[in-house]
């Protein structure tokens, strides 16, 4: 397989992975809602929440970076149903209660006002992100339920449990940080291609901790693997399970979002075999990677390589020999 470790590795690096001064202002701008909500309930009288709980690709730190600034941090607030009681004194619907913590965050701080969605309170800021606040209850048996149309069952906590066990169950000492390189270089597979409809992240955690393994020398070789593997597993089937919780990420035997997934899958390991020809140019795996990637990132080293080519291939044609002058008597 032709190399182009460092190239993938750069673009990984460059276009793909959270910088550590994006990822510390997210938290700063989660943990300035976590001092919202309990600022905002506290001056309502309203409960003192048991706590909160960063999740999705935050808690994973499997961000990437968005062009847009179009992040979303989810950070869900969890309350002791004892005390999430109703104006009439009964159990709090979980509208109310999603009510209860828009109204808390909303500080008068924020151009656009916090929203009630489905499953959660959306916070938007000016500049592009938006943080996402689930509302939880934690029942007297220790069990989680969510606020969405009705309370059902769920584990954020359990989910940043599973994803460490799932990490420290690799081989290899850089297994988990390649691992997470391999789920963000998948998520830029997709989010390059914003026309297409394709499955969440979390879905794409799943596969990935499903089909790899151990940690190899090479992540071109490793995202290779993995695309022709996880290729492998969706052909078997396309139904892809909750890790914590008794649920379906997937909807029914044919999810046309993951249908979707493994038809392009598919497409970026015919991309990809050029890199096994023996005489496969640098260009032309590069050429490869830019399909797959769907990015202009590799455009400048396409150039490059084909100049040195242009070079190598002049350099080493024959030189022209005259033909001999007729004998003259």
């Amino acid at each position: 397989m032709k190399d182009c470790n460092q190239d993938i590795e750069k673009y990984h690096a460059d276009r793909v992975k959270l910088t550590s001064a994006k990822r510390a202002e997210l938290t700063a701008r989660r943990d300035a809602n976590r001092d919202r909500v309990t600022t905002g309930l506290k001056a309502s009288d309203g409960p003192s929440p048991d706590g909160f709980v960063t999740q999705g690709s935050h808690a994973m730190r499997t961000t990437i970076l968005e062009p847009n600034n179009d992040y979303d941090i989810d950070d869900g607030v969890v309350f002791v149903q004892e005390d999430l009681v109703g104006k009439k004194g009964g159990q709090m619907e979980p509208l109310d209660a999603r009510k209860m913590v828009r109204d808390a965050v909303d500080d008068g701080a924020f151009k656009k006002k916090p929203e009630i969605k489905t499953n959660c309170v959306r916070v938007f800021y000016n500049d592009g992100p938006h943080v996402d606040i689930p509302v939880y209850r934690r029942k007297q048996d220790g069990s989680t339920e969510l606020g969405s149309a009705e309370w059902k069952a769920s584990d954020p906590e359990g989910v940043n449990r599973w994803f460490g066990e799932a990490l420290a169950s690799k081989s290899g000492q850089d297994a988990p940080e390649q691992m997470r390189a391999v789920i963000r270089l998948l998520k830029s597979i997709c989010a390059n291609r914003p026309s297409y409809s394709l499955p969440s992240g979390f879905v794409l955690t799943v596969l990935v901790n499903e089909c790899y393994h151990t940690h190899e020398d090479r992540l071109d070789a490793v995202v290779r693997n993995a695309i022709a593997a996880i290729h492998s597993r969706l052909a078997g089937s396309l139904i892809v399970r909750h890790p914590v919780v008794d649920e379906f990420l997937t909807e029914g035997a044919d999810d046309p979002k993951v249908r979707e997934f493994r038809a392009l899958l598919r497409t970026a390991l015919d991309d990809l075999t050029v890199l096994d020809r023996a005489n496969c140019r640098r260009s032309e795996a590069l050429k490869a990677w830019k399909k797959v990637f769907n990015t202009d990132y590799f455009d400048g080293a396409i150039a490059t390589a084909e100049e040195e080519e242009r070079s190598l291939a002049a350099g080493m044609a024959p030189a022209f020999v005259h033909a001999p002058k007729p004998w003259c008597a």
